[in-house]
């Protein structure tokens, strides 16, 4: 049986009725389809016909438009630019409007002339306030608009009119205009600074005077006061080297929460009315659960001065057997290494078990050759690391003392032990100060250091000496106290033997 879809029905439908039209209606939708057709064409045709004359007629002044903001015409030639642009517009207008080809160059003679001006007063702007605008720089830096929003906010009117009177002609005022508005960069830069480093801690000042903490605790509330003094001086005095002042706007911040932390205290005192008995035992307890973790018995029937010194001294010799356990597991985990290697290259290795003994006694002789005051030895591989401890240098100073000679004689004897090794003396410093000016620093005292040896030693005892500053970038102590950087302010060192 013969199965007709009816898609196939309607498709022969049409076409029967197509062909059953007359001859006329068949010319006409011929017609039809043709002209459209043909006005479509025609449509692209003007089209591409339009763009090849926009780029004829546009082609120099987008040139000089592309060099206007190039040249950042907009903020530094604002009134020219703004000129130029309201030209542009006017030319792209009448040419959407089909206007004469002579009125549309005209306006964009005017906006080209207009465009190279605003870029020639932007570059006579930018090298006339190029101080200013570092300062905005570094204001910008600072995060000024964040920290200091009404110093920068003024700072940003003083350029803006500074800018406005050299477009208009009054040089003088320009220049006059510009030097306020480097100023109030400047000041808003320094805002900033202060704000960010010292916004907390004179937030917990202003606290404590709204508790009236004077009352309870005005040594304590003085102390604070004085430190963010110090610390604004020497923001002041170095806004760039930032590492001091907030070192010591922490210690403001501190010390005032302190004075709030005793108001609150005596406060609680007069409220539960404590004996004073009972507010001394209170004080003490912290100190008898310290000594608790530590395993240790205290008696303060005279005082905690002597146990305090007790407990510091435990804590010290605990930080010493710490550092000694991760030493002796490093040496652990490199034995345990060894003997894996040994196991398959055992003929191989007798060698390399030779130079570990001998590096453990050349350990052993160092050690024995310092006190604990004077160097410490470590092994770093199969190299050893001296560290000078008792080699101290006078905060921004790289001269030797005399007074550490007998310690450098002593360290001449030690690295006679190792003819033909490779000696890299390495300078260190403190944070304070500028990175560069650390880094120098610490090549300086390097250089110092190795200069001695130099002048001390047999010619050509070692294979290669060199000297390294490394400025603060290796601490070994706390930066934040006087006794962490003097140990900071070092010398490290870095003995590859020759075995």
């Amino acid at each position: 049986m013969l199965t007709v879809r009816p898609q196939t029905i309607f498709g022969w439908m049409l076409v029967v009725l197509f062909i059953s039209l007359p001859t006329s209606a068949l010319l006409s939708y011929s017609s039809s389809v043709a002209a459209e057709t043909s006005a479509a064409a025609q449509k692209s045709a003007a089209a591409q016909k339009k763009a090849a004359l926009r780029s004829q007629l546009f082609g120099e002044t987008d040139s000089a438009q592309a060099a206007a903001r190039a040249a950042q015409a907009g903020q530094f030639s604002p009134e020219t630019y703004s000129q130029a642009e309201k030209h542009y517009r006017s030319a792209e207008k009448k040419l959407s409007r089909a206007k004469s080809i002579d009125s549309i160059s005209s306006s964009l003679d005017k906006a080209r002339s207009a465009y190279l001006s605003a870029a020639g007063n932007a570059d006579i702007a930018q090298q006339t306030f190029a101080p200013a605008l570092q300062a905005r720089q570094d204001a910008d830096a600072a995060q000024a608009g964040e920290f200091a929003p009404g110093e920068w906010s003024s700072a940003q009117k003083h350029l803006q009119a500074a800018i406005k009177a050299l477009e208009s002609g009054r040089k003088d005022s320009a220049i006059k205009r510009g030097a306020q508005a480097e100023s109030a960069y400047r000041a808003a830069e320094l805002a900033a600074i202060k704000n960010n480093y010292l916004a907390e801690a004179r937030r917990l000042i202003a606290e404590a005077e709204r508790q009236k903490v004077s009352r309870y605790a005005p040594k304590t509330l003085e102390e604070a006061k004085a430190l963010l003094q110090q610390a604004e001086l020497e923001l002041n005095e170095n806004r760039y080297d930032t590492d001091k002042a907030r070192s010591i706007a922490r210690r403001a911040k501190v010390q005032a929460g302190h004075a709030i932390y005793i108001k609150q205290q005596l406060h609680r005192v007069r409220e539960e009315q404590l004996s004073e008995e009972a507010l001394w035992l209170e004080g003490e307890a912290p100190l008898h659960k310290l000594a608790s973790a530590l395993d240790m018995h205290i008696d303060l029937d005279k005082g905690a001065t002597a146990p305090t010194a007790a407990m510091s001294a435990k804590i010290l010799a605990l930080r010493a057997d710490a550092a000694e356990l991760v030493e002796l597991k490093a040496e652990m985990a490199e034995a345990e290494e060894e003997m894996r290697i040994l196991n398959q290259k055992l003929g191989s290795q007798s060698s390399r078990l030779m130079r570990q003994a001998e590096i453990k006694n050349k350990i052993t002789l160092l050690e024995s050759m310092f006190g604990f005051e004077q160097a410490r030895v470590y092994r770093q591989g199969g190299n050893l690391l001296l560290r000078m401890v008792g080699l101290n240098f006078q905060s921004g100073q790289s001269t030797i003392q005399a007074k550490h000679f007998d310690l450098l004689a002593q360290l001449i004897k030690a690295l006679k032990q190792f003819p033909g090794a490779q000696l890299s003396v390495e300078g260190h410093t403190d944070s304070f100060g500028s990175d560069a000016v650390n880094l120098e620093l610490s090549q300086q005292r390097a250089n110092a250091v190795a200069a001695y040896l130099a002048a001390n030693m047999p010619e050509k005892f070692f294979k290669q000496m060199e000297a390294v500053g490394y400025g603060e970038t290796r601490p070994v102590a706390n930066n934040e106290t006087a006794e962490g950087r003097t140990i900071n302010r070092r010398i490290d060192l870095l003995i590859r033997p020759d075995f």
